[in-house]
């Protein structure tokens, strides 16, 4: 077979394969490739976790809080990717999100807001986990806006 794939979200499959990277398919079957994973075993894993090709995949390099904590309760951050590419989302806290409906007189009393990331706390720490988890899964870009 010795075709080329890169993985684009690593699902369930942390232990095996990289976002970004490339693998050689051993064996191809319906929906499936069998690769060599990253600890060293030949593992099938869903086709859908791939790109054919051996093909760049943005990945995030770093983020940064566009606004103070304690002065919003829907905080921008700016996310930046390997490819240079910029995107923009807002995080929150459980805490806060509430303190947003209690302060004001919404109508209709609810939002949706796709690019809206629910985090924890405002720690570094929590932030980021949560903002390179979503990365690895492939929501990032669906979680977040271009940046113009």
């Amino acid at each position: 077979m010795n075709s080329i794939v890169t993985c684009k979200c690593i699902g369930n499959y942390g232990h095996a394969i990289t976002k970004g990277k490339s693998y050689e398919v051993i064996e191809s079957s319906e929906g499936k490739f069998r690769i060599s994973g990253d600890h060293g075993r030949r593992v099938w894993i869903s086709k859908a976790y791939f790109i054919e090709g051996n093909t760049e995949v943005p990945i995030l390099n770093n983020w940064k809080l566009d606004d103070d904590i304690n002065d919003y309760e829907l905080i921008e951050v700016t996310l930046t990717f390997t490819n240079k590419s910029r995107r923009w989302c807002l995080i929150t806290t459980p805490e806060k999100l509430k303190t947003y409906f209690n302060e004001r007189e919404s109508d209709p009393p609810g939002i949706y807001l796709q690019h809206l990331i629910i985090v924890k706390t405002l720690t570094e720490d929590d932030i980021d986990r949560t903002l390179f988890f979503l990365d690895n899964q492939d929501e990032l870009f669906t979680a977040s806006k271009p940046l113009e």
